[in-house]
């Protein structure tokens, strides 16, 4: 849906939604809130406790096409039946979900809860369409006070422009994201040593480009892997000259304590240079710009030399039959981020950020059970809410070894494999829950895959995250008419750039042409939404 359309839904919402907007708390009675904000097992269900369960209507993508979530999906059915719920859920798959959510938005009769992306929601909800839950948090939510609130940069990555809470958002449970991996096993048969600086990548890759590793003949290996189609992690390796060139996030990054413009900074210039020298070299795939699901293409023909990709999913490739089947001494590792000189502190942008933005619900502005909700969106929040969502029933689907949840045998061997069971039995649904580290642990294939998941965490891999800032509607509305050009511009040219078909000798034309298209301009807006962003996280 167009920006235009959703500005214009925006101000049909602020006309039709009912006003009264906490109608329902007049139901409410004692609640179960610990003054010192420590864990607490809340009940939601209010009055209705005694006369039966409180009907909720509510919309949830699910996690796979063929199984879309109801009353009876186990994790759903449990917290109806914890939470003394009738639940009334209209699913589709998460591939539509943001079309669903749209047009269930323009109608303006919207169910009780709504789960969404957390930006979507923020908008709608400054229009109206979304109860603002400050205050119901602190009445009612002890534990999404504890995780959200009292936590600044969490709070300061959920609120709204406004300043006020209207999404429950879902929390990452670990940092790492994409990660450096290569073939341990090819290092080994060349005798080299695991890549530490630009250059060691070099002459790592040119010994991959030039040596017969997987008996296909010299040259058969692509050396390194890297997308544009897919995921767009193309530019990873700009990591080593401090700088992120994250098209998702517009290229904003903080450097020296203000919002810059990534891609006209003079590192961004260097880097692009080593990498046009590495694609004119063969060093990386050809068809990077239109392959997709080159990882899996490369790693499944037993073609690629390294990448940098999901950590786990990568390590995961080493119990992999197929990948095993090609090459059964395949051994992908993960290695520290590239720097520029030996010494230097190994660091990626790449990883989670606190709050999964596609994971969040709210409760509409037209609901009458506020406090109901609110106390259920705790639940989740909780410990036993928690295991819930990430590990399912005790005794049913995991169980307790070590001190630690596991999941039982059956799961793990489950038909269509782990993920998919997890994922169609509403585990990990999109919605306000807190992701757990157990939950990473338990996903694991083995000790190993383990460990390299953990391993950037453990040796905190990472620089300080680039928040994503939320600007107000009167900026967003001058934001919108020049940012589309200037990104276009970026995301084209830096392309050509990165594969040589433009000469860096043009990249200072490239920095004015930015700078006449009013990077400027943006660049005041954004720095006033990371000013509103540190008021609330430092």
């Amino acid at each position: 849906m167009s920006k235009i359309m959703r500005k214009l839904m925006g101000v049909l919402l602020v006309l039709t939604i009912t006003a009264g907007l906490f109608t329902g708390c007049a139901k409410d009675k004692a609640s179960d809130v610990s003054n010192d904000g420590t864990n607490v097992e809340t009940t939601p269900g209010g009055e209705a406790a005694s006369n039966g369960p409180v009907k909720v209507s509510l919309y949830v993508p699910s996690r796979l096409p063929d199984k879309i979530y109801t009353k009876d999906t186990m994790t759903f059915k449990t917290l109806a039946e914890k939470c003394n719920m009738d639940f009334d859920i209209e699913s589709v798959f998460s591939a539509q979900a943001a079309e669903r959510f749209d047009v269930i938005i323009s109608t303006g009769q919207l169910p009780d809860i709504m789960a969404g992306d957390k930006r979507d929601i923020n908008t709608y909800g400054m229009s109206g369409a979304f109860m603002p839950l400050d205050d119901l948090i602190n009445q009612y939510a002890p534990n999404i006070k504890k995780y959200l609130v009292d936590n600044k940069e969490v709070l300061a990555e959920t609120a709204a422009s406004d300043g006020k809470i209207y999404a429950i958002p879902m929390l990452s449970a670990v940092r790492t994201a994409m990660g450096y991996c290569i073939r341990q096993d090819w290092l080994d048969k060349l005798g080299m040593e695991a890549p530490v600086t630009i250059d060691d990548w070099y002459k790592v890759l040119k010994a991959f480009k030039t040596t017969d590793l997987n008996g296909n003949g010299a040259g058969d290996v692509t050396p390194l892997v890297l997308d544009r189609a897919w995921e767009a992690y193309y530019m990873n390796f700009a990591d080593a000259y401090g700088i992120e060139l994250n098209e998702w996030n517009d290229y904003w990054m903080i450097k020296d304590g203000k919002i810059v413009f990534a891609p006209i900074q003079p590192e961004t210039k260097e880097f692009l240079a080593t990498m046009a020298k590495w694609y004119t070299e063969g060093l990386i795939d050809p068809e990077f710009i239109t392959r997709e699901d080159t990882n899996n293409y490369h790693i499944l023909n037993n073609k690629a030399g390294a990448t940098c990709y999901w950590t786990g999913y990568i390590a995961g490739q080493n119990v992999n039959a197929e990948v095993l089947a090609n090459d059964p001494n395949t051994n992908w590792q993960v290695v520290q981020p590239p720097v520029l000189a030996v010494g230097q502190a190994p660091r990626t942008f790449s990883q989670q950020a606190p709050i999964v933005n596609i994971g969040s619900w709210a409760i509409s502005s037209s609901s009458e059970k506020a406090v109901d909700i609110i106390k259920m969106f705790d639940y989740v929040y909780s410990e036993e809410g928690a295991k819930l969502f990430n590990f399912g029933l005790e005794g049913e689907s995991y169980e307790i070894v070590d001190g630690q949840p596991d999941y039982v045998d059956a799961v793990k061997n489950a038909e269509g494999g782990l993920v998919n069971w997890i994922r169609g039995n509403g585990l990990q649904a999109l919605i306000g829950m807190r992701q757990m580290p157990e939950y990473e642990a338990a996903s694991c294939a083995n000790e190993d895959v383990k460990r390299q998941l953990f391993e950037y965490i453990e040796k905190d891999y990472f620089y300080p995250i680039n928040p994503e800032l939320t600007l107000t509607q009167e900026e967003k509305d001058i934001y919108d008419v020049k940012m589309s050009s200037i990104k276009t511009n970026a995301q084209e040219e830096l392309l050509k750039f990165f594969i040589g078909t433009r000469p860096i000798d043009e990249f200072d034309a490239f920095v004015s042409r930015i700078n006449e298209l009013g990077v400027e301009e943006m660049a005041v807006l954004e720095n006033q939404a990371y000013d509103r962003y540190k008021s609330i996280a430092e």
